[in-house]
Protein backbone atom coordinates (compact mmCIF):
# COMPACT_ATOMS: atom_id res chain seq x y z
CA UNK A 1 0.00 0.00 0.00
CA UNK A 2 1.27 3.10 -1.10
CA UNK A 3 1.92 6.53 0.94
CA UNK A 4 1.15 10.28 0.24
CA UNK A 5 4.96 11.71 -0.79
CA UNK A 6 3.29 15.37 -1.12
CA UNK A 7 3.50 17.77 1.89
CA UNK A 8 0.41 17.07 2.60
CA UNK A 9 1.35 13.81 4.35
CA UNK A 10 1.76 13.65 8.26
CA UNK A 11 5.64 13.04 9.28
CA UNK A 12 5.89 10.43 12.34
CA UNK A 13 7.70 13.59 14.26
CA UNK A 14 4.78 15.85 13.58
CA UNK A 15 2.98 17.17 16.67
CA UNK A 16 -0.05 15.29 15.43
CA UNK A 17 1.35 12.26 15.60
CA UNK A 18 2.99 12.69 18.62
CA UNK A 19 -0.06 14.39 20.26
CA UNK A 20 -2.47 11.42 19.35
CA UNK A 21 0.43 8.20 20.20
CA UNK A 22 0.39 9.89 23.63
CA UNK A 23 -3.66 10.22 24.00
CA UNK A 24 -3.55 6.45 23.13
CA UNK A 25 -1.68 5.93 25.56
CA UNK A 26 -3.53 7.25 28.22
CA UNK A 27 -6.49 5.72 27.26
CA UNK A 28 -5.22 2.16 27.81
CA UNK A 29 -3.51 3.05 31.16
CA UNK A 30 -4.57 6.47 32.25
CA UNK A 31 -1.44 7.75 31.68
CA UNK A 32 1.03 8.85 28.69
CA UNK A 33 3.18 5.81 27.11
CA UNK A 34 6.59 7.51 28.48
CA UNK A 35 5.61 7.79 31.99
CA UNK A 36 3.96 4.45 32.52
CA UNK A 37 6.48 3.10 34.57
CA UNK A 38 8.42 6.65 35.64
CA UNK A 39 8.10 7.07 39.29
CA UNK A 40 6.83 10.42 40.77
CA UNK A 41 6.10 11.48 37.09
CA UNK A 42 3.38 14.57 36.66
CA UNK A 43 0.03 14.00 37.06
CA UNK A 44 -1.76 13.40 33.11
CA UNK A 45 -4.65 14.97 31.98
CA UNK A 46 -7.99 13.22 31.94
CA UNK A 47 -8.22 9.70 29.54
CA UNK A 48 -9.26 11.39 25.63
CA UNK A 49 -12.24 10.26 24.46
CA UNK A 50 -12.11 6.90 22.75
CA UNK A 51 -14.24 8.53 19.25
CA UNK A 52 -12.18 11.49 19.32
CA UNK A 53 -8.72 9.36 19.33
CA UNK A 54 -10.70 7.16 16.22
CA UNK A 55 -11.33 10.19 14.31
CA UNK A 56 -7.51 11.33 14.28
CA UNK A 57 -6.70 7.88 13.61
CA UNK A 58 -8.99 7.76 10.96
CA UNK A 59 -7.26 11.32 9.32
CA UNK A 60 -4.02 10.01 9.38
CA UNK A 61 -4.52 6.59 7.34
CA UNK A 62 -6.48 8.52 4.84
CA UNK A 63 -3.38 11.58 4.62
CA UNK A 64 -1.23 8.83 4.44
CA UNK A 65 -2.59 6.29 2.42
CA UNK A 66 -3.96 6.91 -0.81
CA UNK A 67 -5.53 3.34 -1.07
CA UNK A 68 -7.17 3.68 2.49
CA UNK A 69 -8.37 7.46 1.25
CA UNK A 70 -10.06 5.93 -2.00
CA UNK A 71 -11.26 2.97 -0.62
CA UNK A 72 -13.15 4.80 2.52
CA UNK A 73 -14.51 7.35 -0.48
CA UNK A 74 -15.72 4.13 -2.27
CA UNK A 75 -17.38 2.34 0.27
CA UNK A 76 -17.56 3.98 3.94
CA UNK A 77 -15.70 6.35 5.55
CA UNK A 78 -13.54 3.89 8.30
CA UNK A 79 -15.07 1.13 6.90
CA UNK A 80 -12.25 -2.04 8.18
CA UNK A 81 -9.29 -2.81 5.72
CA UNK A 82 -9.64 -6.56 4.26
CA UNK A 83 -7.08 -8.33 6.22
CA UNK A 84 -6.43 -10.16 2.89
CA UNK A 85 -4.52 -6.96 2.00
CA UNK A 86 -1.61 -7.46 4.10
CA UNK A 87 -0.74 -10.11 2.09
CA UNK A 88 -0.72 -8.22 -1.12
CA UNK A 89 0.40 -4.77 -0.05
CA UNK A 90 0.73 -4.09 3.43
CA UNK A 91 -0.20 -0.77 4.76
CA UNK A 92 2.29 1.56 6.45
CA UNK A 93 1.48 5.12 7.16
CA UNK A 94 5.21 6.35 7.93
CA UNK A 95 7.57 5.22 5.18
CA UNK A 96 10.11 7.59 6.05
CA UNK A 97 10.59 5.67 9.55
CA UNK A 98 12.27 2.84 11.06
CA UNK A 99 10.28 -0.49 10.85
CA UNK A 100 11.55 -1.83 14.20
CA UNK A 101 9.75 -4.88 14.02
CA UNK A 102 7.78 -7.28 11.49
CA UNK A 103 5.86 -9.92 12.35
CA UNK A 104 3.96 -12.50 9.48
CA UNK A 105 0.38 -12.36 9.17
CA UNK A 106 -1.84 -15.68 9.52
CA UNK A 107 -0.30 -18.00 6.68
CA UNK A 108 -3.96 -20.39 5.50
CA UNK A 109 -4.40 -23.12 3.84
CA UNK A 110 -4.10 -22.11 0.31
CA UNK A 111 -3.09 -18.45 0.76
CA UNK A 112 0.08 -16.55 1.15
CA UNK A 113 1.45 -15.54 4.47
CA UNK A 114 2.07 -11.65 4.81
CA UNK A 115 3.38 -9.07 6.80
CA UNK A 116 2.83 -6.18 9.63
CA UNK A 117 5.44 -3.30 10.24
CA UNK A 118 5.90 -1.28 13.09
CA UNK A 119 6.99 1.58 14.30
CA UNK A 120 8.76 2.17 17.74
CA UNK A 121 5.77 3.65 19.14
CA UNK A 122 3.78 1.55 17.44
CA UNK A 123 5.30 -1.46 19.37
CA UNK A 124 5.77 0.44 22.71
CA UNK A 125 1.60 0.74 22.11
CA UNK A 126 1.29 -2.90 21.59
CA UNK A 127 3.48 -3.59 24.73
CA UNK A 128 0.82 -1.52 26.68
CA UNK A 129 -2.05 -3.08 25.49
CA UNK A 130 -1.49 -6.33 26.03
CA UNK A 131 0.26 -5.85 29.42
CA UNK A 132 -3.15 -3.98 30.35
CA UNK A 133 -5.30 -6.74 28.86
CA UNK A 134 -3.58 -9.25 30.32
CA UNK A 135 -3.71 -7.46 33.71
CA UNK A 136 -7.32 -7.16 33.76
CA UNK A 137 -8.59 -10.50 32.18
CA UNK A 138 -5.64 -13.00 33.25
CA UNK A 139 -3.80 -11.84 36.23
CA UNK A 140 -6.27 -10.33 38.75
CA UNK A 141 -5.81 -11.42 41.93
CA UNK A 142 -2.85 -12.84 41.42
CA UNK A 143 0.96 -12.46 42.13
CA UNK A 144 3.57 -13.77 40.05
CA UNK A 145 2.16 -16.90 39.20
CA UNK A 146 3.64 -19.77 37.31
CA UNK A 147 3.10 -18.76 33.89
CA UNK A 148 3.16 -21.52 31.16
CA UNK A 149 3.36 -20.84 27.55
CA UNK A 150 2.05 -23.61 24.44
CA UNK A 151 4.31 -21.43 22.07
CA UNK A 152 7.20 -21.08 20.60
CA UNK A 153 9.85 -19.13 22.34
CA UNK A 154 10.04 -15.38 20.91
CA UNK A 155 13.43 -16.33 19.77
CA UNK A 156 12.91 -19.33 17.54
CA UNK A 157 9.83 -17.71 16.25
CA UNK A 158 10.33 -13.68 15.80
CA UNK A 159 7.74 -13.22 13.19
CA UNK A 160 4.50 -14.98 15.28
CA UNK A 161 3.14 -11.96 16.88
CA UNK A 162 1.36 -14.80 19.54
CA UNK A 163 5.16 -15.65 20.85
CA UNK A 164 6.46 -12.21 21.00
CA UNK A 165 2.65 -10.86 23.18
CA UNK A 166 3.03 -14.78 25.59
CA UNK A 167 6.45 -13.94 26.17
CA UNK A 168 5.70 -10.48 27.42
CA UNK A 169 2.81 -11.40 29.70
CA UNK A 170 5.06 -14.30 31.08
CA UNK A 171 8.10 -11.96 31.65
CA UNK A 172 6.08 -8.86 33.07
CA UNK A 173 3.71 -11.14 35.47
CA UNK A 174 5.43 -14.84 35.70
CA UNK A 175 7.29 -16.30 38.44
CA UNK A 176 10.48 -16.61 36.59
CA UNK A 177 11.75 -19.78 38.40
CA UNK A 178 8.29 -21.65 37.77
CA UNK A 179 7.67 -20.10 34.05
CA UNK A 180 8.72 -21.24 30.79
CA UNK A 181 7.88 -22.74 27.36
CA UNK A 182 7.35 -25.98 26.97
CA UNK A 183 6.87 -25.89 23.09
CA UNK A 184 9.46 -26.87 20.33
CA UNK A 185 10.27 -27.42 16.80
CA UNK A 186 9.51 -31.61 17.96
CA UNK A 187 6.36 -31.17 19.95
CA UNK A 188 5.77 -30.46 23.64
CA UNK A 189 8.42 -31.13 26.07
CA UNK A 190 6.65 -33.60 28.70
CA UNK A 191 10.02 -33.20 31.36
CA UNK A 192 9.87 -29.69 31.36
CA UNK A 193 6.22 -29.24 31.40
CA UNK A 194 6.38 -31.68 34.39
CA UNK A 195 9.21 -30.02 36.13
CA UNK A 196 7.32 -26.76 36.27
CA UNK A 197 4.02 -28.01 37.29
CA UNK A 198 5.11 -29.99 40.27
CA UNK A 199 7.04 -27.19 41.30
CA UNK A 200 4.16 -24.73 41.32
CA UNK A 201 2.36 -27.42 43.17
CA UNK A 202 5.29 -28.05 45.36
CA UNK A 203 4.62 -24.18 46.11
CA UNK A 204 1.31 -24.02 46.15
CA UNK A 205 1.43 -21.34 43.65
CA UNK A 206 -1.35 -20.79 41.12
CA UNK A 207 -0.65 -21.71 37.38
CA UNK A 208 -1.30 -20.11 33.89
CA UNK A 209 -1.38 -21.92 31.44
CA UNK A 210 -1.25 -19.81 28.13
CA UNK A 211 -1.43 -20.85 24.39
CA UNK A 212 -2.68 -22.09 21.40
CA UNK A 213 -6.24 -23.45 22.09
CA UNK A 214 -5.24 -26.70 19.36
CA UNK A 215 -2.07 -27.21 21.31
CA UNK A 216 -3.86 -27.52 24.15
CA UNK A 217 -6.40 -29.95 23.30
CA UNK A 218 -3.57 -32.14 21.58
CA UNK A 219 -1.59 -32.08 24.92
CA UNK A 220 -4.59 -32.98 26.96
CA UNK A 221 -5.47 -36.09 24.49
CA UNK A 222 -1.24 -36.97 25.30
CA UNK A 223 -1.61 -36.70 29.01
CA UNK A 224 -4.40 -38.86 29.08
CA UNK A 225 -3.13 -41.32 27.33
CA UNK A 226 -0.53 -41.27 29.49
CA UNK A 227 -2.33 -41.12 32.66
CA UNK A 228 -0.83 -38.13 34.13
CA UNK A 229 -3.00 -35.35 35.16
CA UNK A 230 -2.16 -32.46 38.09
CA UNK A 231 -4.26 -30.88 40.82
CA UNK A 232 -3.04 -27.35 40.44
CA UNK A 233 -3.64 -24.98 43.26
CA UNK A 234 -6.31 -22.74 43.66
CA UNK A 235 -6.68 -19.58 41.29
CA UNK A 236 -4.72 -21.39 38.23
CA UNK A 237 -5.93 -20.54 34.81
CA UNK A 238 -6.12 -21.36 31.33
CA UNK A 239 -6.27 -19.09 28.68
CA UNK A 240 -6.07 -20.06 24.98
CA UNK A 241 -6.39 -18.57 21.53
CA UNK A 242 -7.28 -19.58 17.82
CA UNK A 243 -8.73 -22.25 16.05
CA UNK A 244 -8.52 -25.61 15.10
CA UNK A 245 -8.41 -27.98 12.08
CA UNK A 246 -12.19 -28.37 10.71
CA UNK A 247 -12.06 -32.15 11.56
CA UNK A 248 -11.06 -31.79 14.89
CA UNK A 249 -13.27 -28.82 16.41
CA UNK A 250 -13.96 -29.29 19.75
CA UNK A 251 -16.35 -26.79 21.46
CA UNK A 252 -15.67 -24.28 24.72
CA UNK A 253 -17.17 -27.21 27.37
CA UNK A 254 -14.65 -29.93 25.79
CA UNK A 255 -11.85 -27.31 26.48
CA UNK A 256 -13.43 -27.22 30.22
CA UNK A 257 -13.78 -30.65 30.74
CA UNK A 258 -9.96 -31.44 30.10
CA UNK A 259 -8.84 -28.59 31.83
CA UNK A 260 -10.64 -29.74 34.65
CA UNK A 261 -9.80 -33.21 33.96
CA UNK A 262 -5.77 -32.93 33.44
CA UNK A 263 -5.21 -29.75 35.03
CA UNK A 264 -7.70 -29.57 37.93
CA UNK A 265 -9.28 -26.48 36.60
CA UNK A 266 -12.45 -25.50 37.07
CA UNK A 267 -14.62 -23.56 34.55
CA UNK A 268 -13.98 -20.09 36.09
CA UNK A 269 -10.99 -20.44 35.16
CA UNK A 270 -10.92 -20.46 31.54
CA UNK A 271 -10.58 -17.23 29.59
CA UNK A 272 -10.18 -17.23 25.24
CA UNK A 273 -8.58 -15.01 23.51
CA UNK A 274 -8.59 -13.82 20.02
CA UNK A 275 -6.30 -12.06 18.51
CA UNK A 276 -4.72 -11.11 14.75
CA UNK A 277 -1.55 -10.64 13.58
CA UNK A 278 -3.00 -7.02 12.11
CA UNK A 279 -3.89 -6.01 15.28
CA UNK A 280 -2.16 -4.62 18.42
CA UNK A 281 -4.96 -5.93 21.13
CA UNK A 282 -6.05 -8.95 22.08
CA UNK A 283 -10.10 -9.69 23.00
CA UNK A 284 -10.86 -11.48 25.65
CA UNK A 285 -13.86 -13.73 26.98
CA UNK A 286 -16.06 -10.94 28.87
CA UNK A 287 -15.80 -11.41 32.78
CA UNK A 288 -18.65 -9.46 34.14
CA UNK A 289 -21.39 -11.06 36.08
CA UNK A 290 -23.67 -13.57 33.59
CA UNK A 291 -21.03 -12.88 30.98
CA UNK A 292 -19.81 -16.75 31.01
CA UNK A 293 -22.69 -17.52 28.64
CA UNK A 294 -22.73 -19.43 25.44
CA UNK A 295 -23.76 -17.59 22.52
CA UNK A 296 -21.84 -19.63 19.73
CA UNK A 297 -22.36 -23.03 17.99
CA UNK A 298 -19.92 -24.04 19.70
CA UNK A 299 -20.09 -22.75 23.36
CA UNK A 300 -17.89 -19.20 21.98
CA UNK A 301 -18.67 -16.55 24.75
CA UNK A 302 -19.34 -13.06 23.58
CA UNK A 303 -15.90 -10.68 24.00
CA UNK A 304 -15.56 -7.60 26.09
CA UNK A 305 -14.86 -4.37 24.58
CA UNK A 306 -12.00 -2.22 26.00
CA UNK A 307 -11.79 1.67 25.73
CA UNK A 308 -9.34 1.22 23.14
CA UNK A 309 -10.50 -2.33 21.31
CA UNK A 310 -14.23 -3.32 19.77
CA UNK A 311 -15.94 -5.60 17.69
CA UNK A 312 -18.13 -4.57 14.80
CA UNK A 313 -20.38 -7.38 13.03
CA UNK A 314 -21.45 -6.24 9.64
CA UNK A 315 -24.04 -7.88 7.25
CA UNK A 316 -22.34 -9.87 4.68
CA UNK A 317 -25.26 -8.75 1.97
CA UNK A 318 -24.14 -5.34 2.12
CA UNK A 319 -21.64 -4.29 5.26
CA UNK A 320 -24.21 -2.50 7.78
CA UNK A 321 -23.72 -2.58 11.08
CA UNK A 322 -25.74 -5.30 12.84
CA UNK A 323 -27.05 -4.79 16.35
CA UNK A 324 -27.70 -8.39 16.30
CA UNK A 325 -27.50 -11.64 14.51
CA UNK A 326 -24.33 -13.38 12.41
CA UNK A 327 -22.29 -11.62 9.89
CA UNK A 328 -18.54 -10.62 9.38
CA UNK A 329 -16.33 -9.11 12.22
CA UNK A 330 -14.93 -6.10 11.87
CA UNK A 331 -12.14 -4.85 15.17
CA UNK A 332 -11.16 -1.31 15.76
CA UNK A 333 -8.06 -1.13 17.24
CA UNK A 334 -7.12 2.16 18.78
CA UNK A 335 -3.84 0.77 19.59
CA UNK A 336 -2.69 0.66 15.93
CA UNK A 337 -0.96 3.82 14.77
CA UNK A 338 1.06 2.62 11.73
CA UNK A 339 -1.42 1.64 9.71
CA UNK A 340 -5.76 1.83 9.45
CA UNK A 341 -7.29 0.84 12.97
CA UNK A 342 -9.74 -0.93 11.73
CA UNK A 343 -10.01 -4.61 10.66
CA UNK A 344 -12.64 -6.35 8.17
CA UNK A 345 -11.72 -9.90 9.40
CA UNK A 346 -12.28 -13.27 7.42
CA UNK A 347 -14.52 -14.15 10.96
CA UNK A 348 -17.89 -14.82 11.30
CA UNK A 349 -18.86 -12.51 14.90
CA UNK A 350 -22.25 -12.97 16.41
CA UNK A 351 -23.66 -9.29 17.77
CA UNK A 352 -25.57 -9.59 20.61
CA UNK A 353 -26.41 -8.03 23.71
CA UNK A 354 -23.40 -8.90 25.67
CA UNK A 355 -20.72 -8.33 23.02
CA UNK A 356 -19.55 -10.28 19.68
CA UNK A 357 -19.22 -13.90 20.17
CA UNK A 358 -16.33 -15.19 17.28
CA UNK A 359 -17.42 -18.25 15.55
CA UNK A 360 -14.89 -19.21 12.80
CA UNK A 361 -13.36 -18.10 9.63
CA UNK A 362 -15.66 -17.72 6.45
CA UNK A 363 -13.47 -20.00 4.57
CA UNK A 364 -14.43 -23.38 5.70
CA UNK A 365 -11.60 -25.40 6.80
CA UNK A 366 -9.21 -22.50 7.37
CA UNK A 367 -7.90 -21.80 10.49
CA UNK A 368 -5.66 -18.89 11.71
CA UNK A 369 -2.27 -19.37 10.77
CA UNK A 370 -0.80 -19.37 14.12
CA UNK A 371 -2.92 -22.25 14.92
CA UNK A 372 -2.57 -23.91 12.28
CA UNK A 373 1.54 -24.14 12.31
CA UNK A 374 1.26 -25.08 16.18
CA UNK A 375 -1.34 -27.88 15.51
CA UNK A 376 0.93 -29.04 13.26
CA UNK A 377 3.71 -29.85 15.53
CA UNK A 378 1.87 -31.03 18.09
CA UNK A 379 -0.34 -33.25 16.38
CA UNK A 380 0.62 -36.95 16.97
CA UNK A 381 4.29 -35.36 18.13
CA UNK A 382 3.53 -34.95 21.94
CA UNK A 383 6.62 -36.60 23.25
CA UNK A 384 9.87 -34.74 22.60
CA UNK A 385 12.19 -37.23 23.92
Amino acid sequence: MTTRSGPARIGYGDPFVSELYEDIGRLITGDPPHTHDTPNAPDAPDAPDAKEVESRLRILARTNSEETAAYWISHEDGLGIPDSAYKTNPPYLFPEQERVRTFRTSMTTGTRSGEVAYSARGMELMDLSIVGNARHHIMRGLDKPAVIRLVPPEAAAPGMVMAYGMELIARRFGDPRLSGCVLGARGVDHEALKRLLDGAVAERRPVVIIGATSVFTNLCRTLRELGQSWELPPGSRLVDAGGHKLARRVTVDEIRAAAAEIFGIGPGGHRNLFGMTELASQLYDGDSEGADVAAGPAGERPKASEPFVRTLVRSPVDLTPLARGTGLLEVIDLCVIDRPCAVLTGDWGIAGPDGTAIVGRVAQGRPRGCSLALDAITTDRGNDA
